[in-house]
């Protein structure tokens, strides 16, 4: 066998299960296995992809346009505001402005829902559906920055309180931004390298990933557990978060764990030594809606060598490990010379089309969280298979 040719891994997906995010960490030295920690889930994925990120001008254009546009929005309320009569021209003009931003963030509600709704169909395809989100999370923003003007405004006019409302309205566009709808951003801006975003969408849910630099990012939206009605109380939240997280709000652990109003619900935060999450409890279903997961890659002490190792092939002078580094995240996969025992660098090919590159000392690469099957081709066509299972996972059980 020539050791200087590449060799080739392919991955096809067997199953599907749900993902979701991190409860917690304990911090008197217990150690908190994978199988303990709860998650969010999004129910039965319907479809899944892994798309390829790479900068698109038509894109980045479009949205520095909606950029320009609300500062021109915003330039106009300050006009109108400015020339206003008096005070109660004043209210009614921030009163309207509120209320547009209202009617605008509804819409990109359903832009979201008819969008997904098409992707996971199968009438549009990945890249638009990726691109359509740059665009929502954008107009997102926007509407996001003239909320912070509009109650910047309304703070000078006497006897006009609109800072709850305006909580309320900035609860609802909470699930169109993110680390991972940013990190698409920056690659359509070419700020960032190309690289892959792992999507997934069930009946009520839709799950993004990406791997940033050394961090794993994953972002989840369950739309039909955000009411954006009633509310409950702090002791109510904490109370229910206890239920939801229990690791999190177990004595023993105080790792950067809190809970604070947002409008109607509450954002809970949980860091923990390889990461930390955020998820916000509706204050209508007391369940979760939105969470976003971050998992540092170069700590979770996992690697091709790892007692955790989940797979391992042999074949020839060459050997292929992977490790899955938690539930629902990534894999690292690394390939040895077998008589030497160095990493050596190799190629893998996810489904019919999707190529890594694997470098030596192995590297982590976005995968399915299912049952996967890994087939290994040496150079002389023979062909070995691996079997790599998913870790059994603890959901957050949100009540209906």
């Amino acid at each position: 066998m020539n050791r200087g040719l590449n060799i080739v891994v392919i991955v096809l997906v067997l199953a599907s299960i749900s993902v979701g995010g991190v409860s917690g960490e304990t911090s008197s030295g217990i150690e908190l296995s994978e199988e303990e920690i709860r998650m969010v889930s999004i129910g039965q994925i319907d479809r899944s992809d892994f798309v390829v990120q790479t900068p698109n001008l038509a894109t980045s254009i479009s949205m520095d346009r909606k950029i320009i546009l609300g500062e021109l929005n915003k330039y106009i309320l300050e006009e109108r505001i400015s020339s206003a009569s008096g005070e109660d021209e004043k209210r009614e003009i921030l009163f309207q402005a509120a209320t547009d931003v209202e009617i605008e963030s509804a819409d990109i509600t359903d832009r979201f829902v008819e969008i997904r709704e098409r992707w996971k169909s199968g009438w549009i395809g990945s890249e638009e559906f990726t691109r359509e989100l740059m665009l929502i999370s954008t107009d997102s923003k926007v509407l996001g920055g003239l909320l912070d003007h509009i109650e910047e405004e309304s703070e000078m006019v006497s006897q006009m309180e609109l800072r709850g409302r305006i909580m309320m309205l900035k609860e609802e566009l909470i699930p169109f931004e993110g680390p991972v709808k940013k990190n698409l951003i920056d690659v359509a801006r070419g700020e960032r390298e190309v690289g892959n975003v792992y999507i997934a969408a069930s009946k009520s849910g839709v799950v993004l990933a990406t791997i940033e630099g050394s961090t794993y990012w994953r972002e989840a939206y369950v739309w039909d557990q955000e009411s954006l009605l009633g509310g409950i109380s702090l002791d109510e939240a904490i109370t229910r978060t206890a239920s939801l997280y229990p690791i999190a709000y177990n004595p023993e652990v105080s790792r950067q764990t809190g809970i604070m109003g947002k409008g109607r619900g509450y954002q809970i935060e949980i860091g923990f030594d390889s990461g930390s999450l955020i998820a916000y409890l509706d204050g209508g279903t007391k369940n979760v809606f939105y969470e976003i997961q971050e998992r540092k890659l170069g700590i979770t002490g996992l690697g091709a060598r790892d007692s955790r190792t989940i797979g391992s092939l042999d074949g020839g002078t060459m050997k292929v490990a992977v490790a899955r580094s938690f539930v629902g995240g990534p894999l690292k996969v690394e390939v040895y010379d077998i008589d030497t025992g160095n990493s050596i660098a190799s190629k893998m090919l996810i489904g019919t089309s999707r190529e890594e590159e694997i470098n030596r000392g192995g590297t982590w690469i976005l995968a399915p969280p299912e049952n996967t099957k890994i087939v290994f081709q040496r150079e002389d066509g023979e062909v070995l298979e691996i079997q790599i299972l998913p870790i059994p996972i603890n959901e957050v059980k949100n009540e209906n």
